[in-house]
């Protein structure tokens, strides 16, 4: 019988044992499918000594265009950010992006499909910053870690915003 069939008959304690154990065959696939992806490498990025954390709109997908912004910490996967391949992104797909390419402090750090360019090109270095276009640190706006303060890029100064412990 197909998935959402309008014939749908009970099953057999017979047929439900088969499709449970179907059910824990795939799920054991995929688990060591993603266990083997060496471009998969999840983790949450707290800011500076806050209970701030990178967040992805709960929601599901976010408008493209719209700012990153940082939340209180909590255990949902909208925090858990794949750094792979020098992007953060939500699974390789939409990544965090520097809104027009643009070295400016201050520049918005905006949601984006993932292309490979230079704006979505982050590092992370020993003191703790990541490091993006121009060499440019990602910052909260504001300079204060609260509950949906959006992202930027700034001149790297060592500010407590500017730093990103990497949880993994």
């Amino acid at each position: 019988m197909c998935f959402g069939s309008s014939s749908a008959r009970p099953m057999s304690a017979r047929s439900t044992a088969s499709v449970r154990a179907a059910m824990l065959l795939v799920l054991t696939l995929s688990g060591a499918l993603a266990a083997g992806c060496g471009g998969v490498k999840m983790a949450t990025l707290i800011n500076g000594n806050s209970t701030q954390c990178l967040n992805f709109p709960a929601e599901g997908n976010p408008i493209i265009g719209t700012p990153v912004r940082i939340h209180q910490c909590d255990p949902f996967k909208n925090q858990q950010w794949n750094l792979a391949d020098n992007q953060i992104s939500d699974s390789g797909s939409i990544c965090l992006t520097v809104k027009g390419d643009s070295t400016a402090d201050g520049t918005p750090v905006v949601y984006a499909p993932c292309r490979g360019l230079p704006a979505q090109h982050w590092t992370e270095d020993a003191n703790g910053h990541i490091v993006g276009l121009g060499g440019k640190c990602l910052d909260v706006e504001g300079g204060d870690a609260v509950n949906w303060a959006p992202l930027i890029i700034a001149t790297c100064t060592g500010a407590p915003t500017q730093t990103w412990r990497v949880q993994r």
